[in-house]
């Protein structure tokens, strides 16, 4: 209001001033011509119309300032108060959530120091290695960030800077799932693809140090760790299905000139029995690679060290070498598990053939397990309904030296053999056969050592009839560290 008066006060104030200046104009100068007041009148005429504009400017203005400010007053009250996020930490795991509970974000890691010590023993002058070295080794050393969106979508983005040997940090983890549906999981990017019960069991949760050889002989070929893979599962109390399409593998250096290695797992999995006190499991599963990813004849190789990651030089014992013009590999597993109370018994059987063209027959392999153990303590491995496998021990009384309370005790035992030779197929890779006994102390949720004596031999014949295999004894220990 108070601009528009202004400029209407200026309006008249400049009418009267043009007005008196005609009239002393007049009278100074009589003999001004009927031109000059012409010229005067349309200036006025001129200045009039230049007022009248910026009066209508100024008019817009003030409507726009009155829009705006109801705007902003009507944005204020429909405006949804801000949530604080919130701090929470869920087993010892630093995690953020916004204050309605939809989104989070959580800092998650797991260190596995080992030490290991040989008595290596080769069975003649031809094997290779003749020795063997004691040491350390940063098995898992992963660092990484997991959360959810939405509640129902979820990510992870782990790196680890451990291994089988110490080296370069390299991605373990970099994925997408889609949970919102219950009893289903969707998920793509690189995963552990939960293929064979043990290793839909968390590496920290499992009865040894290392998987059995024959489990890992055949994740190798197509599933494992940092494998990039799409695929799904569904679980309830008493099942649980999975397959997946899977590729190559983190850090693996792949060659996007040659293609890359293809195949699919499935698993599937029964409960007849599974309550609190005792779980009944058994399960089949598939894996076929429909592409090695080698580079000239299709290569493909199948090795394993001896249970332990200390020395890598003990993956030339059971080793077929390479195997040339490889068209495509399956395995064919069963799996079974009990558990009773603190008592838990499980095993796995695997059936490995090798297709090959040139004129080369098929070769085919097996191996398997056998492990049980006890928590002499009383505590359980519970199963779980979403992993289809069996989770770890949380002790009842974590290590508090100050009350005597000195955490979980469990002993185990397992035995196991793999077989890569296939004589009439010319593949001379070496039988394993180990007797493993393992301590497990958990200090507490987030604390584990892991004691392990593995005695084993390789027996492994070449062409000459002679045995270029190994006995050994290896006494290890593992420090871990989870959350």
């Amino acid at each position: 209001m108070g601009i528009s008066m202004s400029f209407t006060t200026n309006k008249f104030l400049g009418t009267v001033a043009v007005l008196g200046a005609l009239a002393v104009s007049g009278q100074a100068h009589a003999q001004a011509t009927n031109d000059d007041v012409a010229a005067l009148k349309a200036q006025l005429r001129a200045l009039e119309k230049k007022l009248d504009s910026v009066q209508k400017q100024a008019n817009a203005t003030q409507k726009q300032q009155a829009s705006f400010a109801n705007a902003n007053a009507a944005m204020h009250k429909k405006a949804v108060p801000f949530v604080d996020a919130t701090l929470t930490m869920p087993g010892n795991r630093p995690t953020f959530c916004t204050g309605d509970g939809m989104n989070c974000v959580a800092i998650t890691g797991r260190i596995h120091f080992d030490a290991g010590a040989y008595s290596f023993t080769p069975k003649s002058g031809a094997t290779s290695p003749q020795t063997v070295n004691d040491g350390i080794n940063a098995r898992r050393a992963r660092l990484g960030l997991i959360g959810t969106y939405n509640k129902d979508w979820e990510y992870g983005l782990v790196i680890d800077a451990g291994g089988t040997t110490d080296g370069q940090a390299v991605l373990n983890n970099a994925y997408i799932a889609y949970k919102g549906i219950k009893g289903m999981l969707i998920q793509g990017g690189y995963i552990d693809v939960p293929y064979t019960l043990d290793e839909a069991t968390s590496s920290n949760n499992i009865l040894f140090m290392e998987r059995a050889a024959s489990q890992v002989l055949a994740t190798n070929l197509a599933a494992g760790d940092f494998r990039s893979a799409f695929g799904g599962q569904v679980f309830d109390k008493n099942y649980w299905v999975g397959a997946y399409v899977t590729g190559p593998t983190t850090g693996a250096g792949v060659n996007h000139s040659q293609p890359q290695p293809l195949g699919a797992t499935f698993r599937a999995v029964g409960l007849p029995i599974n309550n609190e006190i005792a779980t009944v499991l058994v399960g089949f599963d598939a894996l076929y690679l429909a592409q090695t990813g080698g580079a000239t004849n299709n290569t493909l190789g199948m090795s394993d060290r001896v249970e332990v990651r200390i020395d890598p030089a003990t993956s030339a014992l059971l080793n077929t070498g390479t195997m040339n013009f490889v068209n495509s590999a399956r395995v064919l597993s069963g799996e079974g598990a009990v558990k009773y109370g603190s008592f838990m018994a499980s095993g796995e059987y695997f059936d490995y053939s090798i297709q090959r063209s040139n004129g080369l027959g098929d070769l085919s392999f097996n191996g398997g397990y056998g492990q049980a153990s006890y928590v002499i303590t009383g505590e359980q491995h519970k199963y779980s309904t979403s992993a289809g496998a069996f989770g770890g021990i949380a002790p009842a009384r974590p290590v508090n030296f100050a009350t005597g309370d000195l955490g979980a005790w469990e002993l185990a035992v397992r035995y196991s053999y793999a077989n890569l030779n296939d004589y009439a197929g010319g593949v001379r890779g070496g039988e394993l056969k180990n007797t493993t006994v393992g301590v497990n102390w958990y200090v507490n949720n987030n604390m584990r050592f892991m004691f392990n004596w593995i005695h084993g031999t390789v027996d492994k014949i070449n062409t000459a009839g002679v045995n270029t295999g190994a006995d050994y004894d290896v006494f290890a220990m593992r420090t871990q560290v989870a959350w």
